[in-house]
């Protein structure tokens, strides 16, 4: 009976430690195949991309939809470190119209945060999780946790989202230029009531980002839409004040497809 059971102890940890060997290859596989965050914005000073922006936006009360159209063209100007050794990139965002292409006009700035699990973008003193660790499809993360929507209620909209990882390493053309190897983010698609019905309130909030790998973000679409119907005050309906989206392709860079 002692050699029996000296026996199964011994199988019992023979199988304990291929169970242990087999998840730990299984985990090491699983962190090689996700690719650094680095690789899909990978900055450096001096780098600049241009894109096509389409912007959405309500006038006469908030009563009609307009698309006004420009480019804007984001350039890294300097990079620094903070005070957890990560390096942070201070980017200048240009626009100018699609009349007059000579005249760029500097409407902001924002740092991108890059460490080797994740990318934060602090832009208006709000911070997003851009991209996080492991790129991997369907997987998912708060990217708006840091947004301060107590402060600022107006951002209240973004309250709660779920990033997560779509078409993982797809190829796909924009005006004109193919990229090999891109991931999408969606990071909202929500959708109250009906918004062709103008009897009743409807909201959309929607958003996606594509990052090309060796190049960085490709296109961007958001898109915040509130509409309140006929009241009182207002007898025809509006679209609320801080509705608006935008739509962004890549026009060129002077990223190496070699980096």
């Amino acid at each position: 009976m002692k050699e029996i059971n000296k026996m199964n102890i011994n199988r019992f940890i023979i199988c304990v430690a291929i169970s242990i060997s087999t998840w730990s290859c299984n985990k090491t596989v699983d962190v090689l195949e996700s690719k650094s965050v680095k690789s899909y914005m990978p900055l450096g000073i001096g780098k600049f991309i241009v894109y096509n922006l389409d912007s959405t936006v309500y006038t006469n009360l908030g009563t009609k939809i307009e698309i006004h159209s420009y480019q804007i063209k984001d350039t890294v100007q300097s990079a620094t470190t903070d005070n957890l050794g990560r390096i942070v990139y201070r980017i200048s965002r240009l626009l100018r119209s699609q009349v007059d292409t000579n005249n760029w006009k500097n409407i902001f700035t924002y740092n991108a945060i890059i460490d080797s699990s994740k990318i934060e973008i602090i832009e208006s003193n709000q911070k997003y999780l851009k991209l996080m660790m492991p790129i991997k499809e369907g997987f998912s993360w708060k990217g708006n946790t840091y947004v301060n929507t107590v402060t600022y209620p107006e951002l209240q909209f973004l309250n709660n989202w779920e990033y997560n990882y779509q078409d993982v390493n797809k190829s796909i053309t924009i005006n004109n230029t193919g990229f090999p190897n891109t991931i999408s983010v969606l990071q909202r698609n929500d959708t109250i009531n009906n918004p062709a019905n103008k009897n009743i309130y409807s909201e959309i909030n929607y958003s996606k980002e594509i990052f090309a790998e060796k190049i960085g973000l490709v296109f961007k679409e958001f898109k915040h839409q509130v509409w309140q119907p006929g009241n009182a005050n207002n007898s025809s309906g509006y679209y609320e004040e801080n509705s608006y989206g935008i739509k962004m392709s890549i026009l060129r860079h002077n990223f190496s497809s070699s980096k």
